[in-house]
Formats: structure tokens, sequence, C-alpha cells
């Protein structure tokens, strides 16, 4: 082993000199050359330095603007979900007289609402209730309308939103007023309808790898956990957000007979079962020994975690599917 290093050595050694040698012989032809090319740039005002200098500066402005669009989709994507969550609530909480009173106060407003106004509070509720398509009657036989399409409540939303601007002071309208409020918070108010399983996953991913890369923070497993393992965690937390799904719709899927999450729990299912699908082989000898094989436990257990691993790495996919779907579309 000494005398093949040796040998090795000494043949690098040989080529390195002759590359050395062959490029001294071409230096002066390449200086040449170079010095023509720099005298015709610097003639033009451009020097080499300057053009690499330009073109770097161009790459780098580029990156960092996608890398900010990169960064605000998801930031967007966040704060859009909150606020419509927020919005949601602020239905469950009843607005008093006395609200109303002083917000007309203060803009130099009667506390007396004027006969046009309360006539328009009350033709704005009705349209907002007459414009749900689907209609039932109770045993009593009244006629009860609820929504057939989340384009309807977001309708009837609006209209209750603009008797609020009148600042309702008239008892019996604003009876009315919150009544609708409680209506729409009813259709309107969100639950989380997906797969807790696809999340309990992706937070187990992300500890798993603190762990395992913790010793390239400094042996923190905290720090770690919220570096590496936030490509995991985050957009966990985005899915949970994402798949908080109105009432209208849960009632709609429930009718359907559609399950929640059903796929990745099948999936994750899947991975599971590969885990443990591994098994000994046990071999017979013609002396009467007997050898065991268990290699097939390590196959599987490698085959299982990747596919978890895959599993886990649709959570992006699913959260943006189910924010089109729950936030923006409404399918």
């Amino acid at each position: 082993m000494k005398k093949l290093l040796i040998f090795l050595s000494f043949m690098g050694l040989v080529a390195f000199s002759s590359l050395n040698a062959q490029n001294n012989e071409g230096t002066q032809t390449v200086d040449q050359t170079e010095q023509v090319a720099i005298t015709s740039e610097s003639e033009n005002g451009v020097t080499k330095e300057d053009s690499n200098f330009f073109t770097k500066l161009i790459s780098a402005v580029i990156t960092f603007v996608v890398i900010l669009l990169i960064a605000m989709v998801p930031i967007g994507m966040i704060g859009h979900m909150i606020y419509v969550n927020w919005q949601t609530r602020m239905l469950k909480k009843p607005l008093t007289l006395e609200h109303f009173v002083a917000k007309r106060t203060k803009k130099g407003l009667s506390e007396t609402m004027t006969k046009e106004e309360i006539e328009q509070g009350f033709q704005l509720l009705d349209d907002a209730y007459n414009g749900l398509s689907v209609s039932e009657n109770n045993e009593e036989g009244n006629e009860i309308r609820k929504p057939g399409k989340m384009k309807e409540l977001l309708r009837a939303q609006k209209k209750v939103e603009e008797v609020g601007k009148l600042m309702p002071t008239d008892q019996e309208l604003l009876d009315k007023y919150n009544d609708y409020r409680d209506f729409l918070y009813d259709y309107l108010r969100r639950s989380f309808f997906a797969s807790w399983k696809l999340i309990i996953l992706c937070l187990i991913v992300a500890v798993g790898i603190a762990l395992i890369t913790k010793g390239d923070t400094g042996g923190s497993f905290l720090k770690s956990f919220f570096t590496y393992g936030a490509f995991f965690w985050v957009p966990a937390l985005v899915y949970y957000i994402s798949s908080q799904v109105p009432q209208y719709m849960i009632d709609r899927k429930n009718e359907r007979g559609g399950g929640k999450g059903w796929f990745s729990a099948a999936l994750i299912g899947m991975g599971i079962g590969i885990l443990g699908s591994g098994q000994t082989v046990r071999t017979k000898w013609s002396d009467g020994s007997v050898t065991e094989d268990n290699s097939g436990h390590v196959i599987a257990l490698i085959i299982g975690l990747f596919v978890l691993l895959a599993v886990a790495l649709t959570i992006y996919i699913w959260a943006i599917i189910n924010y089109l779907r729950n936030y923006v579309i409404y399918w």
C-alpha cells in the first residue's frame, strides 16, 4: 500500500509539471489576446470586471425578488385566513343599542333613526333572507330558507353588514339584525375538517429531523426543531388553518357522505403497513444448523419510512388546495 501511494504521488507530480509547462507555453499567446480584448473594452468605457459586476447584481436582484415572492405567498395566505376567521367570529357577538348610539353621537347624528332608515334596514334584511335558494317547511308549516351555495351566504352577509352601517337604534330592527348575525354565524363558523393523522405525522417527522440534526446547531434540540424541523411543522400549521371549513360546507359534505382526510389517512396507513411487513427468512442447512436473514425488516423499514416521508411532504399541496377550496372558491 505504501509503494502504491508513493507511485500515485509521483504520477500526480509528473502530470502537474506537464500541465504547468503547457500553460507556460500558451501564456504569451493568451496574454496578447486578453490584452487586445481589454484594450478594446477600455476604449468603449466598459471593462470585463464592470460587466461581471452588473451581471451578478442583476442575478442577485432577480434571486431576491423570487425569494420574496415565495415567502409572501404563505404569509399572504395566513393573513387572509386569519382575517376571514376573525370576521366570522365577530358575528357571534351581539351588538347593543348603546354601541350604535355611541357611534351615532360620535358622527354627529341623531340617536333616533329616521323612518326611511328603519324601512331600509328591514328591506336589506328581507333581501338577505330571500336571497337564500333552498326553502323548507318546519313543523308549523312555515317556510325556512337556507343557503344552497356559499355565494348566497356571502351575499346575505354583505346585506347584513349594510344594516350595521345604518347604525340601527330601533329596538325591533336591532333585534332582527342580531338574529340574522346569529343565523349567518351558524353557517359560516369554521371547524377543522381534515386529517389529524397528517398533522401528527408532520410533527413526528419534524421532531425526528430535529433529533438527527441537533448536532449542527450546537446540540440544541429546540433550535434544530425551529430551523430544520420548520420545513414540516410550518406547513402543518398552514394546513390546519386552511382546513377550517365553514359549517355550511361541512353539512353538505356530510349529506354527500364525504369523509375528512381519508386519502391522506389511507397513505399513512399504507406506510405503517409497510413498516410491519418485513419477514425473517430462516434457512435450515443439511448439517442441521439454522440461519436467519433479517434483511427483510431493514428493507421494509427503509421503504416504509420513505413512504411516510413522502406523505408528509404532500402537506404542502394539501395546504394550498384546502386554502383555495375553503377560502377562495368554496367548492
